[in-house]
């Protein structure tokens, strides 16, 4: 049975990302792990960051929390404010779906953001550059109210550059942890490109069957070569595939991806200087504006853009 869960209180999801096998930095031990939180949150502080409760408390019981996203095999969602990507909770052993009608994407994450929400066991296993940048993306989530297409992005590119401030001045610019933090945002950089090429190759796609242009069983075909496709310059990028590449996982990520590139140039036209960044980043405009479509989240990302676009 799927259990439906309401996107605009959903719970913002930290971000996942495509990481080769060879994890740089093992886990510390939960108490050093547990420490570092207290100096990230007294970072944050620093940079004038809004006090929140996540993170405070350590959960055993949660081991991580696991979400469904589904939508048709046949139609590409432009994003987690979609309401043509269902969300649920469960995974494939606990959920009944039709997988010829419906693609699929199953997420086990380590924290979701959220007044006190609880450090988990599998967030203090994550590799330590990851481990930071969830802290600061998540603790981001509090200090904005938009659609998720805005804050997720604003949270990854706040993530990073936090997290490699923080690293930076803590294990030195030669330190893994900040090498791989640098690597991981040119990453993301990269792979929204290839995202945003493919969300429109596909959708177009999908306009033609949904016009009668072609049939099912063509569409698909077409649509099981462009996935072949973007596979291969995901795998150049990150040295490996998605395990579920498919138009749950895609809208999921143009989530994150689509506004990325934006959101980073603002940081650069401001000398990648955080003091400069996060207000303008929190003076966004149409913040704790009531949205109930996906055209009107569409007409907030357009006046958000609008504002960015005005500070580079």
């Amino acid at each position: 049975m799927i259990k439906a869960i309401p996107l605009l209180l959903a719970l913002a999801l930290a971000s996942v990302l495509l990481i080769p096998s060879c994890q740089p930095n093992a886990p510390a031990d939960r108490e050093q792990r547990l420490e570092l939180i207290a100096e990230l949150k007294a970072f944050e502080k620093a940079l004038g960051f809004a006090g929140t409760e996540n993170f405070k408390t350590y959960s055993p019981e949660i081991d991580a929390y696991h979400y469904l996203f589904y939508t048709s095999s046949t139609h590409l969602p432009y994003s987690l404010d979609d309401p043509a990507l269902t969300a649920a909770i469960g995974t494939r052993d606990s959920v009944s779906l039709d997988y010829q009608k419906y693609d699929a994407y199953f997420y086990a994450i380590p924290s979701v953001a959220g007044e006190g929400t609880p450090v988990t066991d599998s967030l203090l296993q994550e590799p330590l550059y990851r481990f930071i940048q969830i802290i600061f993306h998540e603790d981001w989530h509090e200090q904005v109210d938009l659609p998720l297409g805005l804050e997720e992005p604003s949270a990854e590119i706040f993530g990073y550059a936090a997290a490699r401030l923080f690293a930076g001045e803590k294990y030195g610019r030669g330190a893994t942890v900040y090498k791989t933090l640098g690597n991981s945002l040119d990453n993301r950089l990269r792979e929204s490109e290839v995202y945003g090429e493919y969300y429109d190759k596909l959708s177009a796609l999908y306009t033609q069957y949904q016009k009668g242009e072609l049939s099912e069983m063509d569409t698909l075909t077409r649509k099981a070569q462009l996935l072949d496709a973007m596979g291969d310059e995901l795998y150049d990028i990150w040295g490996g595939r998605p395990e579920q590449l498919n138009n749950a996982f895609i809208a999921f990520q143009m989530t994150y991806l689509r506004h990325l590139p934006l959101m980073y140039q603002v940081l650069q036209a401001n000398g990648s200087d955080l003091s400069k960044t996060i207000p303008l980043f929190l003076a966004m405009p149409e913040q704790g504006t009531t949205y109930n479509s996906l055209a009107q989240v569409k007409g907030i990302e357009a006046s958000v853009i609008a504002y960015l676009s005005s500070k580079l």
